[in-house]
C-alpha cells in the first residue's frame, strides 16, 4: 500500500468498532419471534401432511399403505441490500473523527433496523393481497386459505377485524387453537402461544395476559391467560413504521402464532458482513455493509390476526 494510504490502514480499525457499536443500538428481535435460518439462494419448499387418522384394520389383515398429502410449494427469492459511506482523507487530516464516527455507527444502526424492519414486514403485509408466499396464492392472513385435499377452507383472519380486548384475545385464541392441517387434522397447539403487538397496545396487552389476577374486575377473579399466553412488543409493526415497500403498520392489530408451529421466516443467504477499499485517485476510504435474505411463510397454520380496526375484511 502507499505511504500515503496509511491513513485508511490506521482507521479501518476503528470503523469495525463504530458499525459494530451502532449495530448494537437496536435489539434484534426476529430470533425471539421468527424462523430464522441460512440459504444457498433460493428458498424452495414443499409442504406435506401425513395421515389424519390410522385406519381400523383386523386380526390378519393388510396394513394399508399411505403416501403423503402433498401441500402448496413456497418459493421465495432473495432480496440484496447493500449501502456504503465514503471518507477522503482530507477529511481525516482535519480531525473530523466524531463526524467519522457518527458516520460509522449511522451505517451499523441502518443495518439492524433493516433487519428488523424486514423480518416485520409478513404482518405489516399480512392482510395485504399482493405479498404472496405460501402456494395458496393467498395473504398470510386469509379468511378463505383453502385446504391441499379439498376440505373446507380454513380462516386465520378475523372477518370483522376485532380490536384487541381481553374477550377478543379469547376469540383469537380459540379461533387459533380449532385450526386444522391440510389433511383436516388438529394441529393441537395447546396454551404455547406468543401474543404480538406493536407499542400502542402494549400496556393493554400486558395488563391482560401478565396480571396476577384478572384485570379489570372486583373480585379478585384468576387470571385464566397467565402462563397460557406470553405477550411480545414489537416496535416495528405500528404507524410510525413504514416497511421496504413503503407499506405502513398499523396501532390497532393484533397477532397470535403457536411457539415451535408457525412458519413465517427470515431466511439469510448473506449475514450483515463490511467490507473497505481505498480509492488511490480520490484518496478516499469506502465501506460499504452487504447482506442478502428472505422473508415469508413456509405455511400459514399457527398463525392468526387481526386488523383491530373494525373494518371487514376477506381475501
Amino acid at each position: 500500500m502507499e505511504l500515503s494510504l496509511q491513513w485508511a490502514m490506521a482507521l479501518e480499525g476503528n470503523i469495525d468498532q463504530w458499525i459494530y457499536e451502532g449495530f448494537q443500538r437496536h435489539s434484534d428481535w426476529t430470533a425471539s419471534v421468527l424462523n430464522v435460518e441460512s440459504n444457498d439462494g433460493l428458498l424452495r419448499f414443499q409442504d406435506s401432511f401425513g395421515p389424519r387418522l390410522i385406519a381400523k384394520s383386523g386380526e390378519g389383515k393388510s396394513t394399508s399403505i399411505v403416501d403423503d398429502q402433498l401441500g402448496y410449494e413456497t418459493v421465495m427469492a432473495n432480496q440484496i441490500f447493500k449501502q456504503g459511506r465514503a471518507v477522503t482523507e482530507e477529511f481525516v487530516n482535519r480531525g473530523k473523527y466524531p463526524e467519522i464516527k457518527n458516520m460509522m455507527t449511522g451505517l451499523g444502526k441502518a443495518t439492524i433496523e433493516t433487519i428488523n424492519i424486514f423480518g416485520a414486514q409478513p404482518f405489516i403485509e399480512g392482510f395485504t393481497s399482493t405479498n404472496i408466499s405460501y402456494g395458496d396464492a393467498l395473504p398470510l392472513f386469509s379468511t378463505v386459505h383453502t385446504r391441499p385435499d379439498g376440505g373446507s377452507s380454513q380462516s386465520n383472519a378475523s372477518a370483522t377485524s376485532i380490536a384487541f380486548t381481553e374477550a377478543n384475545l379469547e376469540t383469537g385464541m380459540i379461533a387459533i387453537k380449532q385450526q386444522k392441517s391440510g389433511t383436516g387434522a388438529k394441529l393441537a397447539l395447546g396454551n404455547n402461544l406468543l401474543l404480538m403487538v406493536q407499542e400502542a397496545q402494549e400496556k393493554e396487552a400486558v395488563i391482560v395476559t401478565a396480571s396476577t389476577r384478572r384485570s379489570g374486575t372486583p373480585n379478585n377473579d384468576l387470571n385464566f391467560y397467565l402462563g397460557k399466553v406470553d405477550t411480545f412488543v414489537n416496535p416495528f409493526l405500528g404507524s410510525d413504521t413504514t416497511d421496504l415497500n413503503a407499506v405502513a403498520g398499523l396501532d390497532t392489530s393484533f397477532f397470535l402464532l403457536g411457539r415451535g408451529e408457525h412458519g413465517i421466516t427470515l431466511s439469510y443467504e448473506m449475514r450483515p458482513r463490511y467490507t473497505t477499499w481505498d480509492d488511490q485517485d480520490k484518496d478516499a476510504m469506502y465501506t460499504k455493509v452487504k447482506f442478502s435474505a428472505v422473508n415469508g411463510w413456509k405455511w400459514w397454520y399457527a398463525t392468526w390476526a387481526s386488523k383491530g380496526n373494525a373494518a371487514a375484511y376477506s381475501s
